[in-house]
């Protein structure tokens, strides 16, 4: 949590108590097999999340609340509605907010960010759009999923960002064009996606 009445500083030792206290509470709302673990998790995330004098701090905590389930459902779904909110239309912030929810650790996050890419604010036609979800998706390990729907998605996407805007279709297909360093079975699902 933030301390109470503290003064957002930008000096070294500021910095790497915010680092400190956001790694500590990663791993703290990482314990959550039990309902009783995932409301704790999900009440120490919120309180951080309110707390946060910054960015960074505000950033952690959301992080940790986008990868909630189960008891911690609807806190991660207040604190995604809040921050959206919040960034009342900033590009930067909209980035951010769609870059977190891609990179959630979910069962269903292909499905999420599949529902996200028709959010009003979402357009292929923006680039740095396009990367904060499309890019952050595939640096999720739900992307390398073995049923192979992450890499359909993003050969689908790719197809239709190639027609708006080639340069950044082949820069985001880097996830797709390093197949041979995966197994036999991803790297084939892979490499016929590139194909298509």
């Amino acid at each position: 949590k933030a301390m109470e009445g503290d003064e957002f500083k930008v000096d070294a030792d500021s910095i790497g108590r915010r680092r400190l206290r956001n790694v500590c509470l990663d791993y703290l709302c990482s314990i959550k097999e039990t309902p009783e673990e995932q409301q704790i998790a999900a009440d120490l995330a919120t309180a951080h999340f309110e707390s946060a004098t910054g960015m960074t701090d505000r950033m952690a905590a959301l992080s940790c609340l986008a990868s909630m389930d189960g008891e911690g459902a609807k806190a991660r779904d207040k604190a995604l509605q809040t921050f959206y909110d919040d960034a009342s239309g900033d590009a930067l912030v909209l980035n951010k907010w769609f870059t977190v929810q891609a990179m959630a650790d979910l069962p269903d996050v292909l499905d999420r960010v599949k529902e996200l890419t028709t959010h009003p604010d979402f357009t292929m036609k923006n680039p740095n759009r396009c990367r904060s979800l499309l890019g952050a998706f595939t640096m999720n390990t739900a992307f390398h999923d073995a049923s192979g729907q992450g890499y359909v998605f993003l050969g689908e996407k790719l197809a239709e960002l190639d027609r708006l805007n080639p340069q950044i279709s082949s820069r985001m297909a880097s996830s797709l064009i390093q197949w041979r360093k995966y197994s036999q079975e991803r790297g084939g699902m892979m490499k016929a996606e590139l194909e298509k």
